[in-house]
């Protein structure tokens, strides 16, 4: 009935996971050390970590190619001689405009994500990463309209069940969280929209990225290169506004010397993590699809909100930890990590036809074929000898 299918290149996705969770950990550790949080800080140099990651990369490939002679693979991707001038279907400026709008999202959807809605009081500080799934359902969409590619049976089952695990999140939140009385309406719907906007932006992101590599055959790390300096540039325009990264300077004016040494060290780790998380994501959005990029995002929730209930910093009702509604929401992360492990085909179905669109099940079949043809084709050069 459920088989766990191992696909190819399965090391890329897998360090996508280990590079997040691990930057995930490294702004709870500055959380913890030196109670900074929900700053503007972390965008510029999550761009800059972007910037630096895709040139590196990219130089790297570029002087790398001029040693081979023929088509090779360069993190599982196929590249061409240096030599060779690939044209793009479109023109360089719709391109770059592309990028650019893919930076701004990224932008957009990362202030909100790390400074606004973490401001909102007795909000679930993990409400935003739990809904994190719509943007499997928006990029399924983008998939399906923008791209024109194909929704198999499982695909269009998992969108269905997703789509009721965010409603049941919705609900537990109005159950458990008394929104009529300690969270007022217009504060919880706000905080929804925001959420939506976030992976909106993410999934919108993720298709532009796609489309650049199948349609116009754009190198994701130029592409990711070009995001990091559009995104820092936009970041740098509010470097002129005297309130902004006000936190940052109050913290270097009330700390001593051996505590921004080490303020700063973590920040350059965040750099350094931001850049690997993005590397490990172009290259899964480009190997994979959108949507198993966004499974990244809520694969490992469990573990995320495990851990914020044991610090007691999530489910808090009143300032108290609230056993029901954590539980309730730990089984609705570990059913929508499976069910996204569905969709993208890293779990197979096997009921009511959901396998058999499935990479393993298309690939076996296919296997089948050629063989039969081989034995047929054997069977005709014995009639003819």
């Amino acid at each position: 009935m459920i088989k766990f299918a191992l696909r190819r290149n399965l090391i890329y996705p897998l360090q996508l996971l280990i590079y997040n969770l691990l930057r995930k950990l490294e702004t709870k550790l500055i959380d913890h050390l030196f109670e900074f949080r929900d700053s503007l800080v972390f965008t510029p140099i999550m761009f800059i970590g972007e910037f630096l990651v895709g040139l590196l990369v990219y130089k790297y490939q570029k002087n790398f190619i001029k040693k081979k002679k023929k088509t090779y693979k360069f993190f599982s991707i196929e590249l061409i001689e240096g030599d060779i001038k690939i044209k793009h279907p479109e023109s360089n400026i719709k391109i770059n405009i592309l990028i650019f709008f893919a930076a701004f999202f990224d932008w957009v959807q990362f202030t909100i994500w790390t400074s606004n809605v973490p401001k909102f009081k007795y909000l679930s500080g993990s409400l935003i990463t739990r809904l994190s799934a719509i943007s499997t359902i928006v990029g399924a969409l983008f998939y399906y309209y923008i791209l024109r590619l194909t929704l198999f049976k499982h695909q269009i089952f998992s969108i269905i069940i997703i789509s009721i695990y965010l409603i049941a999140v919705i609900v537990t939140e109005f159950i458990f969280q008394k929104i009529n009385t300690d969270l007022l309406y217009i504060i919880f719907i706000i905080s929804l929209l925001l959420a939506f906007v976030c992976q909106v932006f993410a999934a919108l992101i993720d298709s532009i990225e796609k489309y650049l590599y199948e349609y116009n055959f754009v190198n994701p790390y130029f592409t990711l290169m070009l995001e990091g300096l559009f995104g820092f540039f936009i970041s740098f325009l509010f470097f002129f506004n005297p309130d902004y990264l006000e936190d940052v300077k109050q913290f270097f004016k009330a700390n001593k010397a051996g505590k921004i040494v080490l303020f700063i060290f973590l920040l350059i780790v965040y750099l350094v993590l931001c850049g690997a998380r993005n590397l490990y994501r172009v290259i899964t959005t480009k190997l994979y699809s959108p949507m198993a990029r966004t499974l990244t995002d809520y694969f490992l929730n469990p573990i995320y909100i495990s851990v914020d209930f044991a610090l007691e910093k999530d489910f808090l009702i009143r300032g108290q930890r609230n056993v029901a509604y954590f539980v309730v929401n730990l089984i609705l992360s570990f059913f929508v990590s499976f069910i996204g492990c569905v969709y993208d085909e890293f779990i197979v179905l096997f009921f009511c036809g959901l396998d058999h669109d499935t990479h393993t099940q298309v690939t076996k079949r296919a296997i089948s074929q050629n063989e039969l043809s081989d034995i047929y084709t054997d069977k005709d050069d014995d009639s003819d000898d």
